[in-house]
């Protein structure tokens, strides 16, 4: 741990970041936390579960590529401080859902929330690199990133639970909507030298989207990359958390208890990855795939244990298990493509990066909730099934990784 708290001491920027960072993952579960019970409080259906997390993923993938080139063209602290306002105020509007006549709100206010959300995340990845030195620095940074992010689960998704659980939906609401506050004030103490400017005419924003569109076209290896959090997201923990909470191993009202722990199980599990996978590995780029090729296989056997799980605590390490492997593929490609991706195609290559990431997960959702609402197929049966299905993605990233060739846009 000592090389995470010396990044944290010697880069203040950095640090600034991190903590906007860790305040704001907390607020995320806590709003996770809220919604499904919300959802599952005033609706009678697993599609009804499915549909908020396909509203939580559709923007940023619609919006990608615009989010992409702002990310490129404009202030990145600024677009952080500004969706950060916004969306302390969006959430703000899930107090209002009281009846099952207002559930409707609940998937309005998500889409919103989202789309600001779709040009938060490119701009800090993008933002990132300039705050740290040398590639030993930033894979500790991501690492650090994402070990707060599963720390944030953990803890996030434990307190959102227990503070849901007994003192209501609507104070964990507020407290959501206080970490984007915080946040943003956090971001506001980042100072960041002005990124250079490109000589020549400026091109138009969809020129810029072309322009980033064929850089992936010729790099493959930078594309296939950049699709690793996606092929990673074959079945959604979200919705198969959601029904074994509710359904299977249902504890505390509106299973809220059993829905926190089985989230802080993920989170622990998402931290323990890619600290591991550090220490046997020396950070050089064919470490970096292997580590990646290790968590596809990760994902498929904590799904073919969440599906055996008899109890409740094998069920959550099951999911530990399978957070692990999706940890390491998201913190590891995030790696590969600050080190190798010019600054100026960062923005949009990260935006096709959440992009792919939120497609793939709102098809998962949909196909989840589609299957277990209109077919005889178990969650336990489904569950196996997406084992099978998360090994697939292992051999075309095999192959490509031993056999792809191309030059890197940075030293």
């Amino acid at each position: 741990m000592r090389r995470y708290i010396l990044l944290l001491r010697d880069r203040p920027q950095f640090r600034y970041l991190w903590l906007a960072a860790a305040v704001s993952f907390a607020g995320d579960w806590f709003n996770t936390i809220a919604t499904v019970i919300l959802v599952n409080r005033y609706t009678d259906s697993t599609t009804a579960v499915g549909l908020l997390f396909i509203a939580r993923a559709l923007p940023p993938f619609l919006l990608g590529p615009a989010a992409g080139v702002i990310a490129d063209r404009f202030n990145r602290k600024a677009i952080l401080i500004v969706t950060d306002l916004l969306r302390a105020g969006i959430v703000l509007g899930f107090l209002l859902v009281q009846s099952a006549e207002q559930a409707w709100l609940i998937y309005v206010l998500t889409i919103s929330q989202f789309i600001i959300s779709a040009f938060f995340n490119p701009a800090r990845a993008a933002l990132l690199p300039s705050l740290v030195q040398g590639r030993d620095e930033l894979l500790t940074a991501n690492t650090l990133t994402g070990i707060t992010w599963s720390a944030m689960l953990a803890l996030g998704a434990a307190a959102g639970g227990l503070v849901a659980g007994l003192f209501g939906v609507e104070t964990a609401i507020i407290i959501d909507a206080a970490t984007f506050l915080i946040s943003a004030l956090f971001v506001l103490h980042i100072q960041v030298a002005p990124r250079e400017k490109q000589p020549g005419p400026r091109d138009s924003g969809w020129r810029d989207f072309i322009n980033g569109a064929l850089y992936l076209r010729h790099r493959p290896r930078t594309a296939l990359t950049a699709s690793v959090k996606g092929l990673t997201q074959i079945g959604s923990p979200d919705i198969m958390i959601a029904v074994y909470a509710a359904s299977i191993f249902p504890l505390g009202r509106d299973g809220a208890l059993a829905l926190g722990w089985l989230y802080a199980a993920a989170g622990l599990g998402a931290i323990i990855g890619p600290l591991a996978a550090n220490r046997v590995g020396d950070g050089s780029r064919r470490a970096l795939q292997i580590g990646i090729a290790v968590g596809f296989i990760l994902v498929t056997v904590g799904w073919f244990l969440f599906g055996w799980a008899p109890v409740l605590p094998l069920a959550a390490l099951a999911i530990l298990v399978r957070h692990m492997g999706g940890s390491i593929n998201w913190t590891y490609s995030d790696v590969l493509l600050q080190r190798n991706v010019e600054d100026q195609f960062l923005g949009r290559v990260f935006a096709f990066n959440f992009a792919f990431f939120t497609l793939a997960m709102a098809l998962s959702v949909w196909l989840s909730g589609l299957i277990l609402d209109n077919t005889g197929i178990t969650s336990r049966q489904l569950a196996y099934l997406l084992s099978a299905a998360s090994l697939l993605p292992l051999l075309p990233w095999i192959w490509a990784s031993r056999t792809t060739r191309q030059p890197v846009s940075k030293p």
